[in-house]
C-alpha cells in the first residue's frame, strides 16, 4: 500500500501547468472530499491507522469495508486510504492496475494538459490541486494515484514549509487580525470577502446613516457618539481598503487603480463644495460611492491561476 512516497516539490510544476488544464481539477474521489474529516470519511469506509508522522503532523489511515471500486477520469480505481493533516484530508490516495497507466494518463491529459515527469511519477498540478500517478517497478501489479490539495502537497513535500505555518500560528489572534486587515497581501477569492466586508461594512454603513439621519447626536464637546464614530469608523474603513485591494489583487488588476479611485474621491471631496452646496455633501457623497465601490468588488470573478499577487485563494 503505497500512500507514503516521497512527494516532490510541485510549486514549479503547478505553475507551469496551471495554464496547461482545461478546467479545475476534482476535489472529490469517490464519495471523499480533500477537506473531510476521519469522521466524516468513517461513515463511508472502516478508517485504520496505519502509520503517524508527528514530525509533519501527519497520520495516514487504510480504508476498508466501503465503496470498492469508482469512477475517476473515466477508469474504475480502488480507494486504499487517505492522509489527514490538521484534522483535515490532505489527499486521497487510490490503485489502478499497472496495465490501465497508460490510458489513464492519457485520459488525464486530454482534460487537465501535459503532465510533469518527475522521480517515480507524473504529476498533474495547478495551484488548487494536484494528482500523482506513480510509475510502477518491474514485479508492481498496480500503481497509486495520489488526489492532493496543492497546498498541502507542498507542505509535506517541505518541513520549512510545515515549520513556517506552525510559526505564524503561534503569534496568536493579533497577528491574525493584523494581516487580514491591515496588511493586505495576496488574494482573496469572493467567498471569502463577501462575508468580512459585510463585517466591516454594515456598521460602517450605520454609522455613516446616523451622521446623515441625526446629525444633532455629533454636535458639543466631548461627544460619545463623536468618539465612537472616530474609533469604529476609521477601523472599518481602513479595513475595507485592505479588503478591497486583496480582492482587487484576486481580479488581477494592478493596486495603482484603487489609489487611482482614492485620488478622484478626494477630488470630490474638495471641489465638491462648490458644486453640492456645502463641504459636508460632499464627503456624504465620496463616502457613498465608496461604499458603492466595495460593495461591487464582489460581484468581479478572481482569475482562475496564479497571478503576480499570488496562488489561487482557497475558499
Amino acid at each position: 500500500m503505497d500512500m507514503d512516497f516521497n512527494i516532490p516539490d510541485i510549486t514549479e510544476n503547478a505553475d507551469k501547468a496551471a495554464g496547461g488544464g482545461k478546467h479545475r481539477k476534482p476535489r472529490r474521489a469517490g464519495k471523499i472530499r480533500l477537506g473531510d474529516t476521519i469522521r466524516s470519511i468513517s461513515k463511508c469506509y472502516t478508517a485504520t491507522e496505519e502509520k503517524k508522522d508527528e514530525d509533519r503532523g501527519i497520520t495516514f489511515y487504510s480504508l476498508s469495508e466501503g465503496e470498492e471500486t469508482f469512477s475517476f477520469y473515466g477508469m474504475d480505481v480502488s480507494m486504499i486510504g487517505v492522509c489527514i493533516r490538521h484534522k483535515k484530508t490532505a489527499a486521497i490516495y487510490m490503485e489502478l492496475p499497472a496495465k490501465d497507466r497508460d490510458t489513464f494518463i492519457k485520459s488525464l491529459e486530454k482534460s487537465e494538459g501535459k503532465g510533469q515527469d518527475a522521480a517515480g511519477m507524473t504529476i498533474f498540478a495547478d495551484t488548487v490541486t494536484s494528482i500523482f500517478v506513480t510509475k510502477p517497478e518491474k514485479s508492481d501489479s498496480v500503481i497509486t494515484i495520489a488526489l492532493m490539495d496543492s497546498e498541502e502537497a507542498k507542505a509535506l513535500s517541505d518541513n520549512e514549509a510545515i515549520a513556517e505555518e506552525e510559526e505564524e500560528k503561534s503569534k496568536g489572534l493579533g497577528h491574525k487580525i493584523f494581516k487580514v486587515y491591515f496588511n493586505p497581501i495576496g488574494r482573496m477569492s469572493r467567498k471569502s470577502y463577501i462575508p468580512k466586508m459585510l463585517g466591516v461594512g454594515i456598521p460602517a454603513a450605520v454609522l455613516f446613516a446616523f451622521t446623515c439621519i441625526r446629525p444633532e447626536l455629533f454636535v458639543g464637546d466631548l461627544n460619545p457618539y463623536i468618539f465612537t464614530f472616530l474609533v469604529v469608523g476609521t477601523l472599518c474603513f481602513i479595513s475595507l481598503i485592505s479588503l478591497g485591494i486583496r480582492r482587487l489583487s484576486d481580479i488581477g488588476l494592478s493596486h495603482l487603480y484603487y489609489w487611482l479611485f482614492f485620488l478622484i474621491l478626494f477630488a470630490i471631496n474638495q471641489l465638491g463644495g462648490d458644486y453640492l452646496g456645502s463641504q459636508v455633501m460632499a464627503t456624504r457623497v465620496v463616502a457613498v460611492i465608496f461604499l458603492a465601490a466595495v460593495v461591487i468588488l464582489a460581484f468581479f470573478p478572481g482569475e482562475n491561476k496564479k497571478n503576480k499577487y499570488g496562488p489561487v485563494p482557497k475558499d
